[in-house]
């Protein structure tokens, strides 16, 4: 047993020690060096040069991990960073992309004031947590301040992103108890799927292959120490919860499939919690889909929109959003097709949350 807790210790501090190299490296290299080991961001006409951003345009190849597109209502350019949240790589080219960008007018990324409003207590620029934990949402802030460009929250509030979680997964479980709640669950999904994966309609849009370069798949790793160190050092007690839950689900599953398999002769309890085991995972997809689809990317997309269209108009420029991966081809499609932007029943039409001086004061 002491075996193999020291086994076990000495590989998650090999892990972690791996992991930190690979970061430190990462961040060493210049934004260009991520790239000319494998492929370069950009092609030979788009490349970045040195102190000279007006010289990197976005023509016609396609930018792994950007999009361009326009928006209808104000016919401005906006390009979309497809970020993979905490992803060095991602970081380098967050910033990037709002320092190199020509007229800028505005930049909005994915939060709302009072995640940022965390974010900026919990790792402030030039802090120790501000080194260790760096987002591509603080490098873009920042290169906007640089640039002396305003910055828009643009998602959904927190507030009001968690009731409507709540909503959508209560009338799942109500749903999954008629043909007509599950012909509803059906058109959902099929809906949030093509609205969010459809590109038919893009002519620039994010595919696997945008993330299938070395710095980023390395970055990976990075991200997934990052993101929820974040997330119990923002959310402590929520954190808790659900890690705490997950674990004791997982344990309690796996300790009623092991006597199942022991035992071949199960009684009749034995028998019902292997069949809510079995009901349980073909469910909890079904569950999942719904939440990612509707509530995750879907109506978080409408206003993301709205607020991307909102800082075209009032930055009376260039927008660059930095936006998490999933959510870049579902945006670029509600930007291009000039649609009203509502969503929640047409009942939700805020934008964004401008950041200002004013509320840095106040924070």
């Amino acid at each position: 047993m002491a075996f193999c807790a020291q086994r076990f210790f000495f590989r998650a501090g090999l892990l972690c020690c791996s992991i930190c190299l690979i970061d430190g490296w990462l961040h060493t290299l210049q934004p260009r060096e991520l790239y000319t080991s494998t492929r370069e961001l950009f092609t030979p006409r788009h490349r970045l040069q040195a102190h000279v951003p007006q010289l990197a345009h976005r023509l016609q190849a396609h930018v792994p991990q950007l999009v361009s597109c326009t928006d209808a209502r104000t016919n401005r350019p906006v390009v979309l960073v497809g970020s993979v949240h905490f992803n060095p790589a991602s970081i380098v080219l967050a910033r990037r992309t709002v320092l190199v960008q020509e007229e800028l007018g505005a930049v909005v990324v994915e939060s709302c004031e009072a995640r940022w409003r965390r974010t900026l207590e919990v790792s402030p620029k030039g802090s120790f947590l501000g080194d260790v934990l760096p987002s591509e949402m603080q490098a873009a802030s920042e290169a906007a301040a640089e640039r002396g460009v305003p910055l828009s929250l643009g998602d959904v509030d927190v507030e009001t992103f968690g009731p409507r979680v709540k909503t959508i997964l209560r009338e799942t479980l109500v749903d999954m108890l008629t043909p007509a709640g599950w012909r509803r669950i059906t058109n959902d999904i099929r809906r949030g799927a093509k609205l969010a994966f459809d590109t038919s309609d893009l002519t620039d849009f994010l595919s696997p292959s945008d993330f299938l370069n070395p710095s980023i798949l390395l970055g990976f790793l990075v991200s997934l120490v990052r993101y929820p160190i974040a997330a119990a050092l923002k959310a402590p007690l929520p954190f808790a919860v659900i890690a705490t839950g997950l674990a004791t689900l997982s344990s309690a599953l796996d300790s009623a499939l092991a006597e199942s398999s022991l035992d071949a002769s199960l009684t009749s309890g034995e028998l019902m919690l292997t069949s809510a085991i079995t009901a349980f995972d073909v469910l909890l997809p079904v569950v999942f889909s719904r939440l990612l689809l509707v509530g995750f990317l879907e109506e978080r997309n409408v206003r993301l929109a709205r607020s991307i269209s909102e800082a075209a108009e009032r930055g009376n420029g260039a927008v660059v959003a930095v936006l998490g991966g999933l959510h870049v081809n579902g945006v670029a499609k509600l930007l291009e097709s000039g649609e009203e932007l509502k969503g929640d029943g047409g009942e939700d039409t805020q934008a964004g949350t401008w950041w200002t001086d004013k509320m840095m004061l106040n924070k």
